[in-house]
């Protein structure tokens, strides 16, 4: 997963370097692969505004520009891209500017007319590969600004190697909890509330409950899914590797990178009558958002209307219900969907999906909720609207239960081989959101936050507690044990006995092949040797 560490520090931001930082995750479980900046460095290039642009006289593919840098005296500048036209907020290299590729703009001549600068492009400036034509700026951008500023250039990618048993880290949210428990920071609290009006009533129906205890849906009406992504929330979604494409489902897959619910949006002019959650149907078909059309099995989990399934819950929604340009009601869609139900779904399809990914290994199943008001907030900010009021089914008998746990500072200490100080144990319980009870015997009752579906058993608290202390820092002891037998005579058990007593308590025994000498191995493969070179394969 990728993250940016501007996006992070908008709600954690401790007082240390972005590699600090980045060492501070690895070392509590949370691999970074790399971190890289945005762009590499640049100097000397502001905002311009292009006031004139016609052709050059002497050149039929250039063209003569007249840019205002703010300095109170336009530029002359020659650029050769096709899309450079009056009244565009550029990217104006000024001269004595340095590139990254090192080039320094100087004054030049282009077929005997004075250029004083240049116009660049995302790849002139190190950001993508693009050759497509010069940057062309957000209109709002104010003349003369540092370029590195108004595109937030000084920005780094966290690339983060996460494990599998920690689902609940695919969200700059979650990510930002390990940031805080590492740092003591307290996080700020999530309260999204969207303004609703009376609005299309809409029914859903969930006929697993089993495997869907909780479905949310919202109607949002009157949208203008034409409308631009902002430039803040297009920059977050390419920095994390999305691509963008219309404003409404960019929304979604925002907040899925935000919170980490995936979310999905359904045209609801292409629904007929109301949703159910259901099992597919044998020998079902749907054709899916990425063009691919499936035979459904009679196990998979399916949104469906009336008529027939329109998703793969928890994979991906189908192309017959999609939203286009044109749509202008939605229906909003978030949900729990038990891990087991989704865990294989996508690849016995042939799919990977940032939905699949998070529900197999388990999304807070209290996130629905918050996820549902912060996407209708945005899109009635962006694309406008009216929403409806929320319409939830739960099951609560089918969602998960969070059962309490017992551990003592004895066992910590046990276990771990070495003593904690039991008002920094509890602090960290404060921090991981804990939610725990001191009891009279030096112990505690925990029960775990619904968003971490690996925490179930006294070791897994240990385990918390030992890479939040810094696995470099545990001190090496040396094992022992005093069994109280001198011989193996005085144990009066057979080998046989002995190896079933070991399997028996959990031991396996492994058997392994034996080094022999080289004479030994030439009677066994005499040919061996002429397979073998004289020089190592590096």
């Amino acid at each position: 997963m990728n993250i940016s560490t501007r996006w992070l520090r908008e709600w954690v931001n401790p007082d240390v370097s972005d590699i600090e930082l980045s060492e501070k995750l690895t070392m509590a479980g949370l691999e970074v692969d790399q971190i890289a900046p945005i762009a590499p460095p640049f100097e000397g290039l502001v905002v311009g505004h292009v006031v004139g642009c016609g052709k050059h006289p002497n050149a039929d593919k250039l063209s003569l520009c007249e840019v205002d840098i703010g300095t109170g005296e336009n530029l002359q500048i020659i650029c050769g891209a096709p899309n450079v036209r009056k009244d565009l907020k550029v990217a104006v290299a000024t001269v004595g500017s340095v590139l990254p590729n090192k080039l320094k703009i100087k004054r030049a001549k282009l077929r005997g007319v004075e250029s004083n600068g240049m116009l660049c492009s995302e790849s002139e400036m190190g950001i993508s590969d693009s050759h497509e034509g010069i940057i062309e700026l957000d209109a709002k951008s104010k003349i003369g600004d540092n370029v590195r500023s108004v595109l937030d250039l000084d920005d780094q990618i966290i690339e983060l190697d996460i494990t599998p048993n920690r689902g609940d880290c695919f969200s700059v949210l979650g990510v930002a909890r390990e940031v805080c428990v590492n740092y003591d920071l307290s996080l700020p609290e999530i309260n999204y509330k969207a303004a609703q009006k009376e609005s299309k009533s809409f029914k859903s129906l969930v006929s697993n409950p089993k495997e869907c205890p909780k479905y949310l849906t919202r109607v949002i009406e009157g949208v203008d899914n034409t409308a631009s992504t902002p430039d803040w929330m297009a920059r977050k979604l390419l920095r994390a590797n999305q691509q963008l494409h219309s404003p409404i489902v960019d929304i979604t897959n925002y907040v899925l990178l935000e919170l980490g619910q995936p979310m999905h949006a359904f045209d609801l002019s292409k629904i007929n009558g109301s949703i159910n959650v259901r099992s597919a149907i044998k020998n079902e078909d749907l054709e899916l958002l990425n063009g691919q059309s499936v035979t459904l099995s009679e196990d998979t989990l399916v949104i469906a209307d009336e008529k027939s399934a329109i998703a793969i819950a928890g994979v991906i929604g189908g192309m017959e219900s999609s939203t286009l340009e044109s749509s202008t009601e939605i229906l909003l869609e978030a949900a729990f969907f038990e891990p087991v139900a989704i865990s294989g779904v996508a690849r016995s399809y042939g799919l990977h999906t940032e939905a699949s990914l998070r529900f197999e290994r388990g999304v807070d199943f209290n996130m629905a909720g918050y996820a549902m008001e912060r996407a209708t907030e945005l899109v009635l900010e962006i694309c406008g609207g009216a929403a409806s009021e929320i319409n939830e089914t739960v099951d609560s008998k089918s969602l998960p239960k969070l059962e309490p746990i017992q551990i003592s500072i004895e066992k910590i200490s046990k276990v771990l081989g070495f003593d904690l100080d039991p008002s920094w144990v509890e602090s960290k319980f404060k921090f991981l959101d804990f939610d725990f009870k001191k009891n009279s015997d030096d112990s505690w009752t925990i029960i775990p936050p619904s968003f971490r579906f690996d925490i179930r058993i006294p070791a897994d608290i240990i385990e918390e507690l030992a890479r939040l202390y810094g696995y470099d820092k545990i001190p090496v002891q040396r094992l022992s044990i005093d069994a109280n037998i001198s011989n193996a005579a005085q144990a009066k058990i057979s080998s046989n006995e002995l190896s079933n007593a070991l399997v028996n308590r959990g031991y396996q025994e492994v058997i392994t092949y034996s080094f022999i000498s080289n004479e030994m191995h030439d009677l066994v493969d005499p040919d061996s040797k002429k397979n073998l070179t004289t020089e190592p394969n590096l």
